[in-house]
């Protein structure tokens, strides 16, 4: 694998760069780290791929470095992000669980008694980490535009199980259409309005919703949004999701700015490898190059390519967007395409691994810590916003 990627980066280099328009690019005259490479890499790919468009947004150490936009796209294109949606519905159920409303060890049978009894020990964790038995797959009811969730997670309950829960991690959106129907029957709202409240309005997302393949303008709900797949998103609103991240769960940007989202002992029970230790199907083709990846509540733990050293976050879609935190070098970023993921992956590792290794580490293993340090300063200082958390009601 390491000689592949280092071949694809030369070949990368090496590319000439076509016409293409960036904004906001981070130059050595303004006393930023120099990334024009990664400009000039941008430009190639997407000429080479013949590819409407792409942008990429990057955050190093908290500091927004790069926002750039190539070929047909700008700050206004919202694009379907399929399976990059599951961070994002990871959060709103933490978030929940945050409240009291669910617990990680809530069960399918006490929010779905109904269900067959073998289905009643199935945990909000393992629906939401692959790990519930449920076959790994994306058919069915999950893209029923006529449906609801509520039928939906149904028939998914009522349908043949791939394994015993907790046993196996297999991919897919089935469990966590099931998880999004706990998340409704326990607090009655629908998932859109869970959405807006738990994520939506804290970090003031204002064009992202479950409307997967909608080009209607503005919010749009429907009945069954598929919760593992299902958003579409533009660069703006998903990277204020990998800030927060980055920052330990601290807002970093927008109306809540330094007001805290989530608490770092919810981030650590999301960033555990729920895999570890349990037999692996259906895995996508762009992961399982990794030796040794684990899976945390809706995205994957990725050994970086620099031996040694910590993973990357990531929650790469099947259209090639993806978002990611790489704790080791003091990264966030978006790559926002629509394309092919197992085409495009190879490149956006090294896209990746070239960012990383341009941009300089933490000066300490506190890196992380310092940014939420400062992010507290600022909540101190804004006595316009003096409430500790966010009001989530």
């Amino acid at each position: 694998m390491r000689r592949f990627l280092t071949a694809i980066a030369l070949s990368l280099l090496l590319a000439v760069p076509a016409h293409a328009a960036a904004q906001a690019l981070s130059r050595s005259s303004t006393g930023k780290p120099d990334l024009a490479a990664i400009d000039a890499r941008m430009q190639s790919l997407v000429a080479r791929h013949r590819l409407e468009g792409a942008s990429l947004w990057v955050s190093h150490n908290g500091r927004d470095v790069l926002t750039a936009h190539y070929g047909g796209y700008a700050d206004t294109t919202r694009l379907p992000i399929a399976s990059a949606s599951k961070w994002v519905s990871a959060l709103v159920l933490a978030r929940l669980v945050e409240r009291g409303t669910l617990r990680w060890t809530s069960t399918v049978g006490e929010w779905w008694p109904t269900a067959p009894a073998d289905r009643h020990g199935i945990t909000l964790a393992q629906l939401f980490a692959h790990t519930s038995g449920l076959p790994g797959d994306e058919s069915g009811c999950i893209a029923n535009a006529l449906t609801t969730l509520q039928a939906c997670a149904a028939q998914i309950l009522a349908g043949p199980m791939a394994a015993a829960p907790g046993t196996t991690f297999a991919y897919g959106g089935l469990s966590m259409q099931v998880a999004g129907a706990m998340a409704e029957r326990a607090t009655g709202l629908s998932w859109d309005a869970l959405f807006a409240r738990e994520l939506a309005a804290p970090l003031g997302l204002v064009a992202t919703d479950y409307a997967l393949g909608s080009t209607a303008p503005g919010l749009v709900s429907v009945p069954n949004p598929r919760i593992g797949g299902g958003v579409r998103s533009t660069l703006g609103d998903y990277r204020r999701l990998m800030a927060m991240w980055q920052a330990d769960g601290l807002i970093v940007d927008g109306p809540n700015a330094g007001q805290r989202y989530l608490a770092p002992d919810t981030l650590r029970a999301m960033q555990r490898d729920h895999a570890a230790g349990l037999v692996r199907t259906d895995v996508p083709p762009s992961v399982d190059r990794y030796p040794g990846w684990g899976y945390g509540f809706g995205f994957w733990i990725l050994p970086t390519a620099r031996a040694g050293l910590p993973v990357i976050e990531s929650s790469p879609g099947a259209f090639g967007f993806q978002g990611w935190v790489d704790g080791t070098a003091g990264v966030a970023g978006v790559f926002m395409v629509r394309d092919s993921n197992l085409r495009l992956a190879p490149e956006v590792q090294a896209l990746q691994a070239e960012i990383a290794r341009l941009l300089e580490p933490p000066r300490s293993t506190q890196g992380r810590l310092d940014l939420v340090e400062g992010a507290q300063r600022l909540r101190r200082v804004d006595h316009r916003r003096s409430r500790t958390h966010v009001d989530r009601q």
